[in-house]
Parts: structure tokens; sequence; C-alpha cells
């Protein structure tokens, strides 16, 4: 069961990373941004089980750039 759950949320973050990257070439940063951020969430239970160290610092250096994004665009920041 636990191999399954997992896979769904590889598909899961797949088709959220292809739906925010198609957000954001329409000029939808704020949204795009956010799902970026998301499917990052989603693919991380994977990355971990398999060691793919390399997925997880990716994801974690995007991750911080998604929500600092999201963050200065919508206006939420302290600045």
């Amino acid at each position: 069961m636990s191999g399954s759950w997992q896979v769904l949320m590889r598909c899961v973050a797949s088709g959220l990373f292809l739906l925010a990257h198609g957000l954001l070439v329409l000029e939808h940063i704020a949204v795009g941004t956010a799902l970026h951020g998301v499917a990052e969430l989603f693919l991380a239970p994977w990355a971990v089980r398999h060691r793919a160290w390399d997925l997880i610092v990716i994801g974690l250096i995007f991750c911080v750039f998604d929500l600092w994004g999201t963050v200065r665009l919508t206006g939420l920041g302290l600045a």
C-alpha cells in the first residue's frame, strides 16, 4: 500500500509541475510559483525513499525560491 501511495504522489507531483510551468509560461506567476512549491512537497516522499539526493537538494532550493517569490508577489512580506 505504501508503494502505491508514493507512486500516486509522484504522479500528482508530475501533473502539478506541468500545470505550474504552463501557468508560469502564460504569466500567471503567483499561482504557477505556488503550485510548483506544492509539487515539490508531493515529490519529496518518493525522493527520500529512493535516496534521490539530487532531487531532494534541487527540491529544497526551488521550494525556498517558490515560497520567497510567492510571498513577494502576493505582498504578504514584511518589506
